[in-house]
């Protein structure tokens, strides 16, 4: 049988073809499922090899740049057929198609957040950003994400020992008499912990940096570059300015120094600011030990006033939220805004002096009785009265916009980082600012341009606008003056409803990559941008959206001012 099949004329190979690679053929199941292993794994390893090439020989960097790809992938791929299927076949109504996309947010929503939390480092830093952006992240994610504000798993309590004993090369009980194993927060790059001086019993905060997390943060940045240039390349510029900025926040002196100049920029100006001073000669490239806040984050105390506003109109925070969010996003909360009367930073300051006044009587009374009629008649203490917390929205946001204008366009050096978790309500009523790690500074050339920019937004034509936006710096594919213009106002000035022509802020920047391509933003501004954007985005949780441009206008045109006769050549020539 062998030897006939040896002697036997062999078949065109046109006739092997035909058979292997024809339709009918291509469609028996057996065939079909041959096909589509082999196309995987064929797939597989190509993005495998081409993984390794990329990523080096080390096996955790190419074992973490697989975890997040292979994960994913899937999830883009998922959202961009729906995409698809939407044009194919329309749903029925609008209100078919939102549930439709809420279905598919529910379903990932946790799914994303676990592989944020899993690689950590800069997933955390971006995903700290989105979550204060309810116009823009879908409301699953955003309430997912907020848990990055200061929910992220710590590492434990031995490891913050070894890290604090390593910076300063003695036991931690020579150091401080207090240490609380326990992180009282957890970010990006590291953790925090609470301890007390020993000698002066000072109380502190003892900040500790993961050390792997500079290691990985090239290969995280060149991943994630890599999925926005698949998924939404017209965010390329603005994430290479990002990763420039992010490459700061490795060094804790450099983090003292900045506590220490902002503080004494800021306080002496500002009297109800308070940014926590570094501790003098315990400050190393991990380890930072500075003065302790006695207050509420913001994010907390905002949580419990809306759950309280709920409460009164019967709803649950989650209805009350959602009815918030419709509101800022058909652009009905903005124009309540501009007419709905608010309580100014005065009453409500009046009212909290108030009430802080009658709950220190009631102290006074609690504690004459606490020690005579108590002792006397052995009945049980009463508690005292703990201060209250007040938020005042108006004064919050005038504050700290005010503030940070002060800094990026007077000081030259400024925070980038003021999402509500880095600001604090103090017992005292102030206003205390925490975790300078996003610190940049620019020249005043830099500030000059911006702030002539910030005038131009407040009061100036679209001509000018444009013009003076070009010559800052800004490129795109075919320079149409609507996107420079749009794109202007979406940095320095508003990203609502109205600028967005009723689009979602996401949505209108992608359709303006789709007019035409973004390819270069002004270098140098963007963590300045990324300022006023976290600011309006603590603004719609107020329930108070705002023009950037408006709020830093006087301080733009004190700089213009002082700086009106310097000669152009003269601070250019530093760019």
């Amino acid at each position: 049988m062998l030897l006939c099949r040896l002697l036997t004329r062999p078949r065109p190979l046109t006739t092997h073809l035909y058979r292997n690679f024809s339709l009918r053929s291509s469609l028996r199941p057996r065939r079909l499922v041959k096909f589509v292993v082999g196309t995987t794994l064929l797939t597989g390893a190509g993005f495998l090899s081409y993984t390794i090439y990329e990523s080096g020989p080390e096996w955790e960097k190419i074992r973490r740049t697989n975890y997040f790809w292979s994960r994913m992938i899937p999830v883009y791929l998922r959202y961009r057929y729906q995409q698809f299927y939407f044009k194919l076949f329309p749903a029925k109504t609008p209100e078919e198609e939102d549930q439709i996309w809420l279905d598919l947010h529910n379903k990932y929503c946790d799914y994303v957040l676990n592989v944020v939390l899993h690689q950590r480092g800069v997933y955390i830093k971006l995903g700290q950003i989105a979550s204060t952006r309810p116009d823009i992240i879908p409301k699953p994610y955003l309430k997912k994400f907020s848990q990055l504000q200061d929910g992220v798993p710590p590492q434990p309590g031995e490891y913050a020992r070894e890290m604090i004993e390593q910076a300063f090369g003695k036991p931690l009980e020579e150091i401080f008499c207090e240490f609380n194993p326990n992180a009282v927060g957890a970010a990006t790059i590291g953790q925090a912990h609470e301890a007390r001086l020993k000698g002066s019993n000072k109380a502190v905060i003892i900040k500790i940096q993961y050390p792997e997390v500079r290691k990985l943060f090239g290969l995280d940045f060149s991943t994630l570059k890599k999925f926005i240039r698949l998924a939404q390349p017209e965010h390329l510029p603005l994430f290479d300015e990002f990763e420039k900025a992010f490459q700061i926040e490795f060094d804790f002196r450099r983090e003292a120094k900045a506590l220490d100049v902002i503080g004494r920029n800021i306080m002496p100006r500002f009297p109800n600011v308070v940014i926590p001073r570094p501790i003098p000669g315990m400050a190393t490239e991990f380890v930072l030990v500075m003065e302790k806040l006695d207050g509420t984050k913001l994010i907390d105390a905002l949580k419990t006033e809306q759950a309280k506003m709920a409460a009164a109109q019967g709803k649950t925070l989650e209805e009350f939220e959602q009815e918030m969010m419709g509101k800022y996003l058909s652009g009905e909360l903005y124009r309540e805004a501009k007419t709905k009367y608010t309580p100014s930073a005065f009453i409500v300051n009046t009212y909290a002096s108030l009430i802080r006044t009658i709950d220190r009587l009631k102290n006074v009374y609690i504690y004459i009785y606490n020690h005579s009629m108590v002792p006397l008649l052995k009945r049980t203490p009463i508690d005292y009265i703990e201060q209250q917390v007040f938020i005042n929205p108006h004064e919050i946001l005038d504050l700290l916009n005010e503030v940070h204008a002060q800094e990026i366009l007077l000081d030259g050096i400024f925070n980038a980082d003021p999402h509500p978790g880095n600001i604090f309500l103090l017992k005292s009523g102030k206003i205390g600012l925490i975790d300078f790690g996003q610190v940049q500074e620019l020249t005043l050339s830099h500030r000059l341009k911006l702030a002539k920019l910030i005038v131009l937004l407040a009061e100036g034509t679209k001509e000018e606008i444009i013009e003076h936006y070009i010559s800052m710096g800004v490129r795109t594919r075919h320079m149409n003056p609507y996107v420079i213009e749009k794109l202007a106002r979406l940095g320095f000035d508003r990203d609502d409803p109205e600028i967005c022509e009723g689009k979602n802020a996401q949505l209108f920047f992608e359709q303006l990559g789709k007019l035409d391509e973004v390819i270069q933003l002004p270098e140098g501004y963007l963590m300045a941008a990324r300022v006023g954007m976290l600011l309006r985005g603590l603004g719609t949780w107020l329930q108070l959206p705002h023009s950037t441009a408006q709020k830093w206008a006087p301080i733009a045109k004190q700089l213009l001012n002082t700086h009106k006769n310097t000669d152009e050549q003269s601070f250019t020539s530093s760019l």
